[in-house]
């Protein structure tokens, strides 16, 4: 900019040549308003920016404001003024005197910007800017963002100023850094990058106030406006074809991503309370925040929400069955609040048609959902959903095994039932209620493909034995997830990882659902078990399935696993209520 204006002025101070008494004339007033405009600014440096600021960095406020380049033609101007001036060379003292003038002019500007920086919303709005355009810059996978921010310093210094607030508990400056990255735009090149950094600076203040290093209210606030940002992005993806924004399963992921680390957030939560190492406010808070962030999410990506008030809160961002696996496959872990909710949409996204029936009282998605794609006669639905779906999964025995490969990992993660649930973090669907809990593995155990132990021990052997086919639906589902998922601090484990979750998953489809069901064959299938995996069972039964309040754990491993099981019969309110 300096050169061009350089450029611009030593033709016409060639052509037109000044007198010496104007050019000092006119040189005496640039000069005074130089130093005003000059003193002006450094007030306000004084009194806006600390010098051990990194955030927002001299570099960015210079690119605002312009300050190097009205000082650096002001300089010039009082060099060409100063030269022509001992040599009599009009033209040179007629460039500078211009040239101080259009300093001023420069000035002038600068000093607007710099004002306007001054405050607390122009420094956001500058800072934002300045986040966009280096996410834009090279916009990789959600995964790898965490190994971008530490090599980048403009992204390292926004983080450390965001960790300066928090050790200080500054309540305010944190809000500004969330601030400035949820006014980042949706439509822009770095939606990937904009996504990685959501995640985490979420998980920042999650582990902050975990810790005791932020005030719990600030944090769950914060990460508030975070889940809602990522929402926005996530819906988004609707409009196909736009610029900037995640693909429809991209959205999916993410999407599953995020209900992953809020479960896990609120079972972390719930754990450090009561190992009394997070207060139990902190704690309540972060589970509220958990769940609500959570049923936003079931929200925004169902297609006819419950409670939809406008035509926009209809549709989903969801247009497959590699977006509905990818959500829903992480979404159900960790014990995660409403996780049995989400089955509804699950159904309606790939079968078209919405499902009728209350897993509250025993109702079966997963059997229906079989039926609709896989079944004959009335129970087949031909919509171009189920079409879509029939071709993904393939067969009916690649859906079996898709959906216990989704039951092993929220079997794995169920909360432990030998701590208490502090009464202060009791939440809807996020509750020591032992129906509740029944009502989850339910939905899994009612998915009966198997009904004998010889049945189970093939499934199992052919769920632990067999690995996926690069083009199946599982497989993809576990490539985007590798992109979209961040890995910290909650990396994605594969179910064939899990043994004693594998077991697990098709023991419970041989339990007693019903008052009058036997045990016989799911006693047979675990009693062909080595003994080390049916230990293994038996540790994580014991950890995940409640007894009955006067029942005492057997001596016999087998026997714990079936009594333990027997939760999906006695705590399902169905049952209690025809017992009564």
């Amino acid at each position: 900019m300096a050169a061009v204006t350089v450029a611009g002025t030593v033709p016409l101070s060639v052509l037109n040549p000044a007198g010496d008494s104007r050019v000092m004339g006119s040189t005496q007033v640039s000069v005074a308003f130089f130093a005003t405009i000059l003193t002006g600014e450094a007030v306000i440096f004084a009194l806006s920016f600390l010098a051990s600021s990194a955030w927002p960095s001299l570099k960015e406020i210079d690119a605002h404001i312009a300050f190097r380049v009205w000082v650096v033609i002001g300089w010039l101007g009082a060099m060409l003024l100063g030269v022509g001036l001992l040599t009599g060379a009009q033209a040179l003292s007629t460039c500078g005197a211009v040239l101080f003038l259009l300093a001023d002019v420069l000035g002038i500007f600068s000093f607007a910007r710099l004002f306007g920086l001054a405050s607390s919303g122009g420094r956001k709005r500058l800072l934002s800017r300045a986040l966009e355009r280096r996410l834009a810059d090279g916009d990789g996978l959600i995964a790898g963002m965490h190994k971008r921010i530490a090599t980048d310093d403009l992204l390292s210094s926004y983080l450390r100023e965001l960790d300066a607030a928090v050790a200080a508990n500054d309540a305010n400056g944190v809000r500004d850094r969330v601030e400035e990255l949820t006014a980042v735009p949706v439509a822009f090149a770095g939606a990937r990058g904009r996504a990685g950094l959501h995640l985490e600076v979420l998980h920042r203040l999650a582990k902050a106030a975990l810790a005791g290093r932020l005030d719990s209210t600030v944090a769950a606030t914060c990460g508030q406006l975070l889940v809602d940002s990522l929402l926005t992005q996530i819906d988004a993806a609707r409009e196909q074809g736009r610029s900037g924004v995640l693909t429809p399963d991209e959205a999916a992921a993410l999407a599953g991503h995020s209900g992953r680390y809020l479960a896990w957030l609120a079972a972390t939560a719930w754990t450090m309370s009561t190992r009394q190492v997070t207060t139990p406010a902190a704690a309540r808070d972060l589970v509220a925040f958990s769940v609500h962030a959570r049923d936003s999410i079931t929200f925004t990506l169902d297609p006819d929400p419950p409670f939809a008030d406008t035509g926009a809160a209809l549709g989903t961002a969801i247009d497959g069955p590699l977006g509905v696996l990818a959500w829903v496959r992480q979404f159900v872990e960790f014990h995660g609040s409403a996780q049995a909710n989400a089955f509804y949409p699950v159904f309606e996204l790939l079968t078209g048609t919405k499902f009728r029936g209350n897993y509250w009282d025993g109702a079966s998605i997963l059997t229906e959902l079989r039926a609709a794609l896989f079944g004959t006669g009335d129970a087949r639905v031909d919509t171009p959903e189920a079409d879509r779906a029939r071709v993904a999964f393939v067969n009916v025995d690649l859906f079996d095994r898709t959906w216990t490969l989704v039951s092993v990992g929220a079997l794995t993660t169920l909360r432990n039932v030998a701590l208490p649930h502090p009464p202060a973090l009791v939440r809807p669907e996020f509750t020591p209620d032992r129906r509740l809990l029944a009502a989850y593995v339910r939905t899994y155990a009612s998915h009966r493909y198997v009904s004998t132990a010889r049945e189970a021990r093939i499934a199992l052997m052919r769920l632990l034995g067999r690995g996926e086919h690069p083009t199946s639906l599982w497989a993809r589902s576990s490539a985007l997830l590798g992109e979209c998922s961040y890995p910290v601090p909650v990396p994605l484990i594969e179910p064939c990882e899990r043994v004693a979750g594998c077991v697990l998953a098709v023991a419970c489809r041989l339990a007693p659902l019903r008052p009058g069901d036997d045990a016989r064959q799911l006693r047979l299938f675990l009693q062909h078990l080595p003994d080390d995996v049916l230990a293994a069972v038996r540790r994580l039964a014991a950890r995940t399935l409640p007894l009955r309040d006067d029942q005492l754990p057997s001596a016999d491993p087998v026997e714990e696993v079936v009594e333990r099981l027997d939760l999906i019969r006695w705590a399902t309110p169905a049952s209690t209520a025809g017992a009564a």
